[in-house]
């Protein structure tokens, strides 16, 4: 991987990264909004709703739109063709994740499925504004998505506080969300069609469909199993345990996603890159992963530490009352989020090389062991069990993707190649856990000071990596 290259993907990811990391302010907001007016039983109720709509909406993707964004990256000329048939194909889709969430939520929650359209809503929307947007990945015009993120994440803000302000009962807010993914599939369309000049029509050549379905079929059976792993533990707190625990665990679990999208957004934007140098030599791409995986590294050491550290202080802020248990279920998924960033650069790495079907053994064994692990730990101690088994599955998903790509000559140094970055971040926790007592604003401050000079002074970048950085953050676009 050439520096140069790698300069550009570094841009792409920090452009959208800072993009997400202001809008995810913004969605911190609309979580701490809906915690303080739901409680614990109603947002409980959302966020159920929400793992439904979640494990449904894979049907409603199947891999396609990850077999569209490796072959459009390498042939630009395809976007059009590959976009009017997949938004088509979606819809067909969409319509039988419908019927398969309608049946899931009467069997599984007869109290939710009233609400049943409410969550197609916000299945269709989500659906068709990430295949959407993901022409701005293709076409490396990463503006266009880091406008539509702090929109989308400014107008869910806004009817966030109108839903409060008139007392909303928990189904309103899977509008609210629905508005603002709506805006997204508008404005993505609109760049895609009229400035850009791509031709999109209602389209449905079934051979096409049938070649790109074989294709995502390993991929869609991978990614069902992850997102069934994934949520499970939601589905059985509420069946054993009652939607007031589901309320407590997502709580605590809102934490982890305010971090978890920062490496699947990097290496959103590294994988078209990834695909291209698949095609090459191995040792480019070897070199491309190795790096994804260490600044994928750098990035989460601090936060697992930090937020490990801080849960009382975090959840206290975000709910005063009713929420103490979640302090206890955050600090037990703390360490997963390292596990779930630099799995991240496993994943992307599998799926360039077209290994899709070593990505699928390896979802199957990790579905197995999180099914165990919840089976084992829910019914004895709830939503601590749950965090637990979330943690011991990241830890599983991360040996199996070491262990698939070092068989592909694709060996790493798991600690070695991060020492000087883990021995940054140990003193950082060291420091923070001395200064815990001060204002939480503070303690980051100080936190993030004491993680950047142990950087520095362990020299925990080489020169080429600290080469890399600038040339990413100082390019022109």
């Amino acid at each position: 991987m050439s520096e140069r290259l790698a300069s550009r993907t570094l841009r792409n990811s920090v452009l959208v990264v800072g993009a997400r990391a202001l809008a995810k302010l913004a969605v911190l907001v609309v979580v701490v909004l809906m915690l303080r007016r739901l409680g614990a039983e109603q947002y409980g109720r959302f966020a159920a709703m929400v793992v439904y709509v979640t494990l449904l909406g894979v049907v409603a993707d199947l891999g396609l739109q990850t077999i569209f964004i490796r072959d459009v990256s390498r042939d630009r000329r395809l976007l059009g063709r590959y976009l009017s048939n997949l938004l088509s194909t979606r819809l067909l889709l969409a319509l039988l994740a419908l019927v398969l969430l309608a049946l899931l939520l009467r069997v599984l929650s007869p109290v939710l499925f009233p609400y049943t359209i409410a969550g197609f809503a916000l299945l269709l929307t989500t659906s068709y504004s990430s295949l959407l947007r993901a022409g701005f990945y293709i076409r490396g015009r990463l503006t266009y998505e880091a406008f539509a993120i702090v929109v989308e994440a400014l107008l869910l803000l806004g009817l966030t506080s109108v839903a409060v302000a008139r007392h909303a009962t928990w189904d309103v807010f899977l509008w609210v969300y629905t508005a603002s993914y709506l805006f997204t599939c508008v404005f993505a369309f609109a760049v895609i069609r009229w400035r850009w000049h791509e031709s999109i029509e209602v389209r449905l050549e079934p051979a096409f469909v049938r070649r790109l379905l074989v294709a995502g079929l390993p991929l869609a059976i991978g990614f069902s199993i992850t997102t069934i792993y994934a949520q499970l533990d939601v589905v059985l707190l509420q069946l054993f345990k009652g939607f007031q625990m589901v309320g407590w665990y997502s709580a605590a679990n809102r934490f982890i996603d305010a971090v978890a999208w920062i490496p699947q957004t990097a290496m959103g934007a590294i994988f078209p890159a990834l695909s291209m140098l698949a095609a090459g030599e191995r040792r480019q791409l070897a070199f491309a992963f190795e790096k994804s995986y260490k600044m994928l590294a750098v990035l989460a050491l601090p936060l697992a530490v930090g937020i490990g550290i801080s849960a009382d202080s975090l959840v206290h802020i975000a709910a005063p009352r009713g929420f103490d248990q979640s302090i206890a279920a955050l600090r037990i998924l703390a360490p997963s989020i390292v596990l779930l960033f630099v799995n991240n650069a496993f994943i992307y790495t599998l799926t360039a090389m077209n290994r899709q079907l070593d990505f699928t053994r390896l979802s199957l064994v990790t579905l197995a062991v999180n099914v165990a692990l919840n089976l084992v730990l829910i019914p004895p101690y709830g939503y601590l069990g749950a965090a637990a088994a979330s943690t011991l599955t990241e830890a599983a998903l991360f040996a199996g993707g070491w262990w698939l790509l070092r068989r592909q000559s694709m060996p790493l140094a798991v600690f070695g190649s991060v020492a000087r970055v883990l021995a940054s971040a140990l003193v950082m926790g060291v420091v923070v856990y001395l200064v815990r007592s001060w204002p939480l604003a503070l303690v980051v401050v100080v936190g993030a000071a004491v993680y950047l000079g142990g950087l520095l002074g362990l020299r925990a970048l080489d020169a080429e990596e600290w080469s890399i950085v600038r040339a990413g953050l100082k390019a022109g676009p």
